[in-house]
């Protein structure tokens, strides 16, 4: 049983419309905070015209994420060099937007808890930010492939 008595955990608190709301309110949230910023910020930054940008972004050169009809950049790119964010990028190329932009956006113990642009700053090799970036995409590339591989059991059980 899940804490609170729930025995079925995908109709806790509303399911998935509700992880849905929740996962907007977060995405609005990191607008409003500055963690994720427009495009035109980020081409600025690097020197690098919109068009260029967005052709980088769609080859899964530099992580984005769209919100509300926008495209999105974490704003930790600002301040990394175009080649080193493209490397860290391509690492994290096949995983989901969310989850690309989460890796730039939230602390990592193995960079001392930091986040990248702060561990990149303190001095951190790119290197071993490239080897989390591979770890990460790899743990949940291989969770998701578990999870498809059960619901493909089950359902084999179930026939």
């Amino acid at each position: 049983m899940i804490r609170g008595g729930n025995k079925h955990p995908t109709s806790a608190r509303g399911g998935l419309a509700a992880a849905e709301v929740r996962g907007a309110s977060a995405r609005a949230q990191w607008i409003r905070e500055g963690l994720v910023v427009l495009g035109p910020q980020l081409a600025q930054a690097w020197g690098i015209p919109q068009e260029a940008l967005a052709t980088t972004s769609a080859s899964g050169e530099v992580v984005s994420i769209h919100i509300d009809n926008c495209q999105y950049y974490p704003a930790a790119l600002l301040s990394i060099d175009r080649l080193t964010a493209g490397a860290i990028c391509r690492a994290l190329r096949n995983l989901h937007d969310t989850e690309r932009v989460m890796f730039w956006l939230r602390d990592h113990g193995a960079l001392g808890g930091r986040n990248v642009a702060l561990a990149l700053k303190a001095g951190t090799p790119t290197a071993r930010v490239n080897a989390l970036a591979e770890a990460w995409a790899r743990e949940r590339t291989y969770a998701r492939s578990l999870n498809d591989e059960d619901v493909v059991e089950s359902r084999e059980r179930r026939s």
